[in-house]
């Protein structure tokens, strides 16, 4: 026994009594590998034409994928995805909706109109081969989120009588129906034919890519154009489309009494594949805390090329009047890929390092409905319990030269340490700003949402949308590499602070019952001054 103290005395004199720190000086030099020239060199591999817009799946989101690992592996990274690789695969089923067996009905007083799907309408959202039908709420005129907040749609099946060319409007508006979860959503739209006839056939032939095993999420859609009623015998009996369209105050009423609706939605399987994650890791320097994980997300797929039928981007047209039809996605997302990338290397660089692991995640299918990440959160490759934080970069190129946005701030307490590392690094000559766009409910719609959902806490770093955003011309030559390197800089500092930090973060108790508990978005909160 004396000869065990002996010998426990002598080994606590010969070791130290904590790990080595890391020293300010240390992790300087480690974050001055991200420089503007390191980032332009990565965003032009990731987002180069050779890469063909990065579609999920293609074989140019492959390459991307192996060009991650690759570097990973050169600097040192831990593999942390399946089987002891840097990957993680998942499947995915493309559907499209099987138009001879889908249908409308309108009932109008015991007249019954029978509407099939082959020309002037289009299915989206889920497809149940179901009927669905309930009672009809008309929504019109200059309806805005505001009208729909405080109606109850639950239930009900909405009839929209859309303008066409309030697009930017339509988007949020679409959003806030599906918010109040109706029944269905019927869209009758005055929307260009030609441009209505090239959303109908993209559907058709595009399909849906949805994950394997995974309910459809959101609200059964129909689009209609119109033109649907050309000729209806109906068409004299049902109120003015065209005036309740362009009222100049918003129109929400009942359907008028004994009219109803059923719909149904039915699809059939085009095509299932897999697609890639890319999941590294440095590890921790704590024996116990190295247990535990920061994680840094970002989507590294885009939506392809404008002519493969997929939908949601523009081709753009050049100077010399030829047309580029390949969607690189500079800044959404080669630009938060090459930041996590970056902080990536200058992590794996600290000689001593962080207490807790940093696992990097480059996620795909994003631009489908987050599916990489919601695969990943469903079937984590590391326990989802010990990740303590995620640190998503979404677009984080381009706008405000001297700030980026950082969503989630309010709902944990990671943005009072955020503020905190901001402050302690003026140099970077870069504000941490508050969300100044809630009514476009950006946190539920980028990778993040995901770990939150799962009850990690979040934050989000984007610069927001520009004229480029989803364009063929959203090109690397448009990206600040300045900004991109410092905002990386700062998401380095940051992760270093978290990871060494005594405690975990903590939610805020009313957004943790809300979102974690149950399951439902934080509802758009305008802040006095932005």
């Amino acid at each position: 026994m004396r000869r065990h103290l002996i010998t426990a005395a002598l080994l606590a004199a010969i070791l130290p009594a904590t790990l080595p720190a890391q020293s300010a000086k240390e992790i300087k030099k480690a974050a001055e590998l991200i420089t503007p020239k390191a980032v332009l060199e990565r965003i032009s591999v990731i987002a180069d034409d050779s890469m063909g817009g990065r579609n999920t799946p293609s074989a140019g989101l492959e390459k991307v994928a192996i060009y991650l690992a690759d570097n990973y592996k050169k600097w040192g990274l831990l593999p942390a995805g399946e089987n002891g690789g840097y990957f993680q695969r998942y499947t995915m089923v493309k559907r499209a909706a099987d138009l001879a067996a889908s249908y409308l009905e309108v009932d109008e007083m015991g007249t019954v109109s029978h509407y099939r799907f082959d020309k002037w309408a289009f299915p989206t959202g889920p497809m149940t081969g179901l009927p669905i039908s309930g009672p009809v709420r008309i929504l019109a005129g200059t309806v805005t989120p505001a009208t729909i907040a405080p109606l109850t749609l639950t239930g009900q099946v909405v009839l929209w009588v859309q303008d066409g060319a309030r697009a930017a409007d339509n988007n949020l508006l679409n959003r806030a129906l599906v918010a109040k979860a109706p029944a269905a959503i019927l869209i009758l739209t005055n929307q260009d034919l030609t441009l209505f006839n090239s959303r109908m056939a993209q559907s058709r032939t595009g399909g849906r890519g949805m994950l394997e095993g995974f309910p459809v999420s959101g609200v059964p859609t129909l689009t209609m154009h119109d033109s649907i009623f050309a000729g209806d015998p109906q068409t004299a009996n049902r109120p003015n489309w065209h005036d309740l369209r362009v009222s100049k105050s918003p129109v929400v009423m009942d359907a008028p009494d004994g009219v109803s609706v059923t719909l149904l939605l039915k699809d059939v399987e085009l095509s299932r594949f897999t697609a890639p994650n890319v999941v590294a890791m440095v590890p921790g320097s704590d024996p116990l805390l190295k247990q535990e994980y920061v994680v840094f997300s970002g989507h590294m797929d885009h939506v392809g090329t404008a002519d493969d039928g997929v939908g949601g981007c523009r081709p753009f047209t050049r100077p010399d009047n030829t047309i580029d039809t390949i969607c690189n996605g500079a800044d959404d997302d080669a630009s938060g890929t090459t930041g996590i990338f970056s902080i990536a290397e200058a992590m794996a660089k600290l000689k001593h390092k962080p207490k807790r692991s940093i696992v990097f995640l480059n996620v795909s299918g994003e631009e489908k409905g987050l599916l990489g990440s919601a695969w990943y959160a469903a079937h984590p490759t590391l326990p989802m319990d010990k990740v303590i934080a995620d640190i998503n970069m979404d677009m984080i190129g381009r706008n405000a030269t001297d700030s980026i946005v950082v969503i989630g701030k309010e709902h944990s307490d990671l943005g009072v340490t955020l503020a905190g590392v901001q402050k302690q690094h003026p140099e970077l000559k870069l504000v941490a700003a508050d969300d100044i766009w809630p009514e476009e409910n950006f946190y539920s719609r980028s990778d993040h949402f995901n770990f939150a959902k799962k009850g990690v806490p979040v934050l989000f770093f984007f610069n927001g949308t520009h004229p480029q955003y989803h364009r063929a011309d959203d090109e690397v030559k448009l990206i600040d590499t300045s900004k991109l390197a410092r905002v990386a800089k700062l998401g380095f500092y940051f992760g270093v602070e978290i990871a060494n930090r005594a405690v975990r973060p903590k939610w805020n108790p009313e957004s943790y019952q809300l979102i974690v508990v149950e399951g439902k978005t934080p509802p758009a909160v305008k802040k006095a001054g932005t």
